[in-house]
């Protein structure tokens, strides 16, 4: 089977920006702040189900799901976790590009200003789409000069 070189550094990577991603998925359903608003203002906050609220949007078990998987073959070193581990963020930054450039609208993206998603969104993103293509270019580079000798 095919696999990658083992890099501990680029597991460590893959393992760090995956679990802080799907962290912030997993915790965006939460309404802790709505509920002390209610509770300030002497209110019952409505029925709130985070499950129901994180099945909401089809897209965020997906791409949750991509992530773990993508963990995983990295952990195995799989051939195929560079694409697991580049695309979601890679169509993440051609999302935020195209909203950035007015392609497509975006009905939070009148809220906020072009620099708050520049700073916010289209940098660390593109941080860690050229921190996982350094890695795995020198792992397939590796991967090479071991298959040549």
């Amino acid at each position: 089977m095919r696999r990658l070189s083992r890099n501990y550094w680029r597991l460590a990577w893959v393992l760090f920006t995956n679990s802080l991603v799907i962290l912030l998925f997993l915790s965006a359903p939460i309404r802790a702040p709505e509920k002390l608003l209610y509770e300030a203002l002497g209110q019952t906050a409505p029925r709130f189900w985070y499950i129901r609220e994180f099945f909401s949007d089809p897209w965020r078990p997906i791409i949750v799901a991509t992530l773990l998987v993508g963990i995983v073959a990295e952990a195995r070193r799989a051939i195929l976790s560079p694409i697991l581990n580049l695309s979601p963020y890679v169509a993440w930054l051609i999302m935020f590009l195209w909203v950035e450039a007015g392609i497509v609208s975006d009905p939070a993206s009148s809220e906020v200003s072009s620099g708050v998603i520049l700073v916010l969104a289209i940098l660390p993103l593109t941080v860690v789409i050229v921190v996982d293509l350094v890695f795995y270019i020198l792992a397939f580079r590796r991967r090479q000069a071991e298959s040549t000798v």
